[in-house]
């Protein structure tokens, strides 16, 4: 056992007791300082010792409130799977596997597993190693090596890099379906993969990150509904969100510059680019199709934005990308939109921020409000002839969340397969001591 109870929470913040300090800890409002300057520098963390939590109820207190702080700061001011919520995801996973290659030189790796079991069903090899040929063995150990950057095996081996145990490849799936696993690199005997210490904590600290990116993503919807976030959150978010250099915050998820991408967006934005019937043309067009296309396009960069020129290349972005979208679509509509109704171009511009206008101007940027999508209760109330969910959908709230996970997969999986992060800046990075 860990020496306090409350120890798990570290290296799981949603587990009940991170869940019970959180439930009997202050207000956010009067946090002390130093829970709020954590919450900030954790993303700057790059040493292994910024990283490690004693065993005092303090110190885990203050690394539990700190990470929600972090993580709501982030929901105030972003958009689910940004840069910044993503640079969030990887230092929370780093710092998990750190906390792990410690606990375990140390004498815990009993405890640890313990925690891990609770998201994977972890079993010691045992009889199964008789089974498996030596050089199949080396070739895990030599796998795991070479995850921590080690080319030439050294002799001895440290441990945590000799296979000991197994896992159903099943319960690996979150993490292949967010593309950081192949199920290509694993070694699966009767339906388990057999890993090294090093492995497992890669594979528990990378589901960490992903229900970090998750829990923000969640947030975002709820303050996309209209729920004002408390200033304390703004003024963490928009700290966190200066750390990253200009750059990097507008390069958003993976995303070549100026190109919107189709192939992901949600069913009900495919239907509507297609053309819809008289009876749902003017919400397809003017209240979705206006709001999603300008949102996906032109995300918020670290901060809330109320104005469309306010945003790099916005107004060009209108002019050249958005608008002619949604012009077509408004063509396909049976029968076209404009052409029995044409005030409804006004009411685009309109719902864009540019007030009543069929020819607008940058300065007229900020005329009106720049309406954001309707979240999916609203569609599905408004036109469920739009609503036609797939899997993604189950646990999406707003279409917008729908695209940029997508798009966030897509870069992941682009990144294993081509052997390279799609030419992006690595951010705040730098590296802590070999594990």
């Amino acid at each position: 056992m860990f020496p306090l109870p409350e120890y798990p929470a570290v290296l799981d913040f949603f587990s009940p007791e991170a869940r019970e300090l959180v439930r009997s800890s202050p207000p956010l409002s009067s946090l002390p300082e130093e829970v709020v300057e954590r919450a900030v520098e954790r993303l700057r963390w790059r040493t292994g010792a910024e990283m490690v939590v004693g065993f005092s109820l303090e110190e885990v207190r203050r690394e539990v409130l700190s990470f929600f702080l972090m993580c709501q700061g982030l929901a105030a001011v972003s958009y689910p799977y940004s840069r910044e919520v993503r640079l969030a995801g990887e230092k929370t996973e780093e710092g998990v596997r750190y906390r792990l290659y410690h606990l375990f030189t140390r004498g815990y790796e009993g405890p640890c597993l313990e925690v891990i079991r609770r998201y994977l069903r972890v079993s010691e090899l045992g009889e199964l190693a008789r089974r498996i040929p030596r050089g199949d063995l080396f070739s895990v150990r030599n796998s795991s090596l070479k995850e921590a950057g080690i080319l030439i095996p050294p002799d001895p081996v440290p441990p945590q890099h000799q296979p000991r145990f197994s896992l159903p490849w099943t319960d690996l799936s979150p993490l292949m379906k967010a593309g950081k696993v192949q199920l290509t690199d694993l070694y699966l005997v009767d339906g388990k993969a057999v890993v090294t210490p090093y492995q497992l904590w890669n594979f528990f600290s990378g589901l960490m990150g992903l229900k970090c990116e998750e829990y923000v993503a969640s947030l975002c919807e709820r303050f996309s509904e209209g729920k004002k976030p408390p200033e304390v959150l703004v003024r963490v978010g928009e700290r966190i969100s200066s750390l990253l250099p200009r750059e990097a915050a507008e390069a958003g998820v993976r995303l070549p510059r100026g190109r919107l991408r189709p192939e992901f967006f949600p069913p009900c934005v495919k239907r509507a680019l297609g053309g819809v019937g008289s009876g749902g043309r003017n919400y397809a067009i003017t209240v979705l199709l206006t709001s999603f296309l300008s949102h996906a396009r032109l995300p918020p960069q670290g901060r809330r934005v109320t104005r469309i020129r306010d945003l790099p290349e916005g107004f060009s972005a209108v002019k050249e990308e958005i608008i002619p979208l949604i012009f077509e679509a408004a063509e396909r509509c049976r029968p076209p939109l404009f052409t029995d109704q044409p005030q409804e171009k006004a009411n685009v511009y309109y719902h864009l921020g540019f007030g009543m206008t069929t020819d607008p101007r940058p300065e007229d940027s900020g005329r009106s409000k720049w309406y954001s999508p309707p979240n999916c209760r609203k569609i599905s109330s408004s036109a469920p002839f739009l609503c036609v969910p797939d899997e993604v959908c189950r646990d999406i709230k707003n279409p917008l969340t729908y695209y940029y996970k997508r798009l966030r997969w897509e870069g992941r999986r682009d990144g294993v397969q081509k052997g390279d992060t799609g030419g992006e800046e690595e951010v705040l990075q730098g590296g802590v001591e070999q594990a």
